[in-house]
């Protein structure tokens, strides 16, 4: 609230019936205002014991997992689409030039992991190509794997450092295939 609306509020204590926190907030302490406001924070109490707290928070944790899913080729627009927080919002926490955000919004942010990446996203090859090699040693050629991919069956193209979540997906369901 900016001083002007606050002042606003002051200036008119009538505008809240007696009885209610936003009467005591403009500075009733009569008993029923008092009764109301002792309630409402009785029942943040409750909240914050029971984790359902919605206070601010430091947005250095959210900023430090937003930065983390990022090198693992999870971008702040698919993190915006599971968690239904704003693009932009989660660019000013990437950032740092948001420095506090909602309880709920970090527990949100938190929740994401990479199964929430882009079909096209890059993710890191290193397991994926240990499974590929994994089918290698079983005795399959890189045609054949490509094959088994429903790609051309001529040959196996995957990066080195990165694949996409795609094709890391596609991988791993031929791999369990054949391992079990």
């Amino acid at each position: 609230m900016t001083r002007a609306s606050v002042k606003a509020l002051t200036a008119d204590p009538e505008r809240f019936p007696h009885g209610t926190r936003a009467r005591y907030s403009v500075k009733c302490r009569c008993d029923d205002c008092r009764a109301a406001n002792t309630a409402y924070e009785r029942s943040r109490a409750a909240a914050r014991r029971s984790g359902e707290w919605n206070g601010l928070v430091s947005a250095a944790k959210a900023r430090r997992h937003l930065l983390k899913l990022s090198d693992q080729g999870v971008g702040r627009r698919a993190v915006s689409a599971a968690t239904d927080i704003a693009d932009s919002v989660l660019q000013l926490i990437r950032t740092g030039a948001k420095q506090k955000i909602r309880a709920e919004t970090e527990r949100r942010i938190l929740r994401c992991d990479l199964s929430i990446a882009s079909d096209g996203a890059l993710v890191p090859a290193d397991r994926t190509w240990s499974k590929v090699e994994w089918l290698l040693d079983e005795g399959f050629t890189k045609a054949k794997v490509s094959e088994l991919l429903g790609n051309n069956g001529v040959s196996l193209q995957l990066g080195r450092d990165r694949v996409t979540v795609k094709s890391a997906q596609r991988i791993d369901v031929l791999f369990r295939r054949f391992q079990a």
